[in-house]
């Protein structure tokens, strides 16, 4: 939701009559926070709800979820490099973590699939470990490539397609993901301080037009959720073709590396690497290769932190990761409200005159209390809570 664009036509005035060739298009107003916040219209060939079926559906390891029945309070490390590819985007998550305002996933797609996806649940967030593709949403084709995030709003129409193997880290935000308020100015405008630019964003740049060869034929089908329950609804016209939109309310992509990174004389807190955040509910970071602290007695390791109010999650996407000794690519570790964690032994030491450093790596701090699931405690590192002990 950055500023307005618009994608094919519209009428001069919103609801206002829209023509095609001598036919009436018919609009559609999305709006968020009721009608006091941002909001998008599209002008639809056939009316959106031309619906012809309603079934139930369920896709386990993505909805529904299991949590792990006994969760003792440890920190975790859930070997996500562990978890088999398959499935399309959609069949292939594996939801690992659920709170109250966030739950988080990953992804390995092997197979394409037709379905469209509309979360009713909240906004998504995909990271883009590996791979590339094309994200077709209601609002357009959106190519996206490694390392990007992927930030699709709440409610919208959208499926991925891939050139090949990818690995995706997938957030599900409630009700919300979003560009903190202090990178804005009163105008809306990203500030000339903020850790990227309007300029780092890309947006849809052509409607999407259906293709029998990649959309397939009649009935075509949506899978939608809410109250984290699935529904497929099937059409006998494509739910996708519209003629044109206008609004503030529509997918976008941004490549970490497209973020500058804040440095200081000492160690700063990770919340300087603050890239998106739920409200006042949670953040997500991303620590990329930067230059590190310069007082000539600075530690650039992160010194020991007890995290009292929230659960911190780290994914580890690549690059040498100064604070740790056994984590990989696709690590995710996570520290617990109430229990301290910090440096392994022997690194706090190691990183004194340490001039910078290249890990890249997404972070998660949430107020809300996370939990496994069953699929995280299949890939789990069982000791890896004490595995500081000297």
């Amino acid at each position: 939701m950055l500023h307005r664009h618009t994608l094919g036509v519209v009428p001069a005035k919103p609801h206002t009559a829209l023509r095609e060739n001598g036919t009436l298009l018919i609009e559609q107003m999305i709006t968020r926070s009721g009608f006091s916040g941002p909001y998008s219209i599209l002008y639809y060939r056939t009316p959106p709800t031309d619906e012809t079926e309603v079934v139930d559906l369920a896709l386990n390891g993505f909805c529904p979820v299991e949590r792990a029945k006994d969760q003792p309070l440890q920190r975790r490390h859930i070997r996500t490099q562990n978890l088999e590819p398959g499935g399309d985007f959609l069949t292939g998550r594996r939801t690992l973590l659920v709170s109250d305002c966030l739950d988080v996933g990953v992804c390995k797609p092997t197979d394409s699939t037709s379905r469209f996806f509309s979360n009713g649940d909240g906004d998504e967030l995909y990271f883009v470990k590996a791979g590339s593709g094309t994200l077709e949403s209601v609002y357009g084709v959106l190519p996206f490539r490694e390392h990007d995030y992927v930030l699709i709003p709440k409610m919208t129409p959208y499926r991925m397609t891939f050139d090949g193997p990818a690995t995706l880290l997938v957030h599900e935000g409630r009700p919300e993901i979003g560009i903190p308020s202090p990178y804005r100015n009163e105008y809306g405008q990203l500030t000339d301080f903020a850790p990227y630019s309007h300029r780092d964003f890309r947006w849809p740049l052509e409607l999407l037009a259906l293709d029998p060869a990649q959309h397939g034929e009649p009935p075509y089908e949506i899978v939608m959720k809410r109250d984290n329950q699935l529904t497929l609804h099937r059409y006998e016209q494509f739910p996708l073709d519209i003629a044109g939109w206008d609004g503030a309310v529509y997918p976008v992509a941004f490549n970490i590396h497209d973020y500058q990174p804040k440095t200081g004389l000492v160690h700063l807190p990770p919340t300087i690497h603050t890239t998106f955040v739920g409200g006042d509910k949670f953040v997500i970071c991303s620590f990329v290769p930067r230059m590190v602290d310069y007082h000539e007695q600075a530690i650039p390791c992160p010194y020991a932190h007890a995290n009292v109010d929230m659960d911190e999650l780290l994914y580890y996407v690549e690059g040498n990761f100064t604070s740790r000794k056994g984590i990989d690519s696709e690590s995710l570790s996570v520290h617990p409200a109430g229990i301290t964690h910090g440096p392994h032994p022997g690194t706090y030491e190691k990183s004194i005159g340490t001039k910078r450093t290249d890990e890249l790596a997404v972070m998660i701090d949430a107020y809300s209390t996370f939990y496994l699931t069953t699929e995280a405690v299949r890939v789990e590192q069982k000791d890896y809570h004490t595995t500081w002990v000297k």
